[in-house]
């Protein structure tokens, strides 16, 4: 047996290797380089006389791989094992679909199955399980092995029938013959001859019309307009589901999810428990509450009034009502209600999860944010899960997109809090760094507050350098000293962070020199990966 680099290079094309079996794992080991062509040989036999299924679809899939490219290379040099190969793909294709996991897609050992069965070992005996796959409509590689499968049986059916009608004109120009004797003869070419089977020619056509519309509607998902929403509309009545799903899922992304989502709960008690496809999952996801909150998990409303409006929030029933829900809370006299509202307006699962335009929301929204940071910090017993501060955290979270030069001193107060919690830092760290790289000009008090931290050789290491990160890409000659001296801290995690930060375009070419004795002193291993990003720079 010889090797070649597709062979290699290639792992599977449905399994995840994981062996529990030490065996198992020597052979996969095996098919990887370094290794020898009877290294590979046996350890790709070894997969395929397992009886595992894992085991043997990977190695379907190597002899789908070398089949794939023999044009290459001049030939398969697993072919000498086909007939063995097949017989694997014959067993593992009269298997019940394997359900989906971490391993693979539901269905991989059929998909490996068919993957080789069709290298030239597809027979008109595997066309009954092949009618079964495609009357699954599975997901599309399982459903695209078995078209192709299909088309080869009833497209060999087709060729013999051209065949056939040339010989036939041939034999019309010769003399005729005995004409007893050439409808005996006639008879018998028919006995001998393929008959494409009905159930896959039906299906074949029946599943690539419902691709061609599954593609049909899913072009629609990103069209707007009434007219593409009425088109959704009506695709939920195909009669497949996987049409159906298709337009579901379409009508469940964006604003139109609002107006149809009484539809949409009608065609998920619909579909049976085999029927699924990732736009059925779509389709859930929508429907399912969405988050609790950033900050408040373990916490709820104190009135019914508020608890309607979170689950409202989380699960809402229309345009008008989310948007009303969130004003609720916002403006409520509960911290905890006014600390959700402020985290659905940040969370890309909250205000703007099906679409809607949280602009409309901003201004009031920063100016909460702005009182609830005038007030003492939430206590503990309001969130259980945060503890001291979650108001706090939740307001610094939204200056990290709306606060703008007069939130700066709010900033600098949650950076020098001593009495306030991790959360808190981590969250002025944020709001701090998001501001300075929005900001026209770096706020001073914010850089020196954040140098404060970077040399504050009590606070948490990791905290630290995220505030070293915060000063990263601005052009100012505060920040500028402030990374410089960072660079030459006494700890090497500052000291790196401070050296990435120099190596930005308009400040690289100044400090190449200090840079250069700054890599040449590090230990290789203790400066960890992120040196890398210095060691590159001054190599270039």
């Amino acid at each position: 047996m010889y090797l070649t680099v597709f062979l290699l290079e290639f792992q599977s094309w449905y399994w995840k290797r994981k062996f529990r079996d030490e065996e198992l794992r020597d052979a996969f080991a095996a098919t990887n380089d370094p290794t020898t062509p009877e290294a590979f040989e046996q350890g790709f036999l070894t997969l395929l006389r397992s009886g595992d299924t894992v085991a043997c679809g990977i190695a379907l899939d190597f002899y789908d791989r070398a089949e794939m490219t023999s044009r290459y290379v001049g030939g398969n040099p697993l072919e000498p094992h086909a007939e063995e190969v097949f017989a694997v793909a014959r067993r593992l294709l009269a298997q019940p679909p394997r359900p989906g996991d971490a391993i693979a897609k539901e269905g991989a050992n059929h998909a490996s199955a068919l993957a080789a069965l069709v290298r030239g070992g597809l027979e008109d005996r595997d066309a009954d399980a092949i009618a079964e796959i495609l009357a699954r409509m599975p997901e599309v590689n399982l459903l695209e092995r078995a078209l192709d499968a299909a088309h080869l049986l009833v497209d060999e059916e087709e060729e013999y029938e051209e065949e056939e009608a040339e010989q036939e004109e041939e034999r019309g120009d010769a003399e005729e013959g005995d004409a007893e004797e050439g409808v005996e003869e006639e008879e018998a070419e028919q006995e001998d001859g393929w008959a494409p089977d009905p159930r896959l020619v039906a299906l074949i056509a029946r599943v690539e019309a419902c691709r061609d519309r599954v593609a049909a509607v899913a072009a629609l998902r990103e069209t707007p307009g009434a007219e593409a929403t009425e088109s959704l509309v009506r695709a939920t009545d195909d009669a497949e589901w996987r049409v159906q799903q298709e337009a579901a899922a379409a009508l469940a992304a964006g604003t139109r999810f609002y107006a149809h989502r009484p539809l949409l709960e009608r065609l998920v008690r619909s579909w049976s428990a085999d029927q699924r496809s990732t736009a059925a999952d779509e389709v859930r996801d929508a429907l399912a509450e969405g988050p609790h909150s950033l900050y408040w998990e373990g916490a709820e409303p104190p009135s019914a009034e508020l608890r309607d409006a979170h689950r409202e929030l989380r699960s809402p029933t229309g345009e008008a009502a989310h948007r009303s829900a969130l004003r609720t809370m916002l403006h409520s006299a509960s911290p905890v209600a006014v600390g959700i509202a402020l985290d659905h307006f940040r969370l890309a699962e909250g205000i703007a999860r099906f679409g809607l335009d949280d602009a409309e929301h901003a201004a009031e929204v920063l100016a909460v944010a702005r009182a609830v940071l005038r007030q003492p910090p939430s206590p503990a017993e309001l969130s259980p899960e945060t503890g001291f501060g979650a108001s706090h955290a939740g307001a610094l979270n939204v200056l990290n997109e709306l606060g703008e030069p007069e939130d700066a001193a709010a900033i600098v107060a949650a950076l020098r809090a001593d009495t306030a919690p991790d959360v808190v830092h981590d969250c002025a760290v944020a709001a701090a760094s998001w501001c300075l790289e929005r900001w026209e000009a770096p706020d001073e008090q914010v850089v020196a507050s954040l140098e404060e931290l970077i040399f504050d050789g009590s606070a948490d290491m990791e905290l630290r350098a995220d505030a070293v990160n915060a000063l990263f890409g601005l052009d100012d000659p505060r920040v500028t000293a402030v990374l410089v001296r960072a660079a030459h801290s006494v700890d090497l995690s500052i000291q790196v962070e401070g050296a990435i930060g120099l190596t930005y375009d308009h400040l690289i070419d100044q400090h190449r020199e200090l840079l250069r004795e700054l890599v040449a002193s590090w230990p290789e291993e203790e400066a960890g990966d992120r040196a890398r990003i210095v060691r590159d720079a001054v190599d270039e």
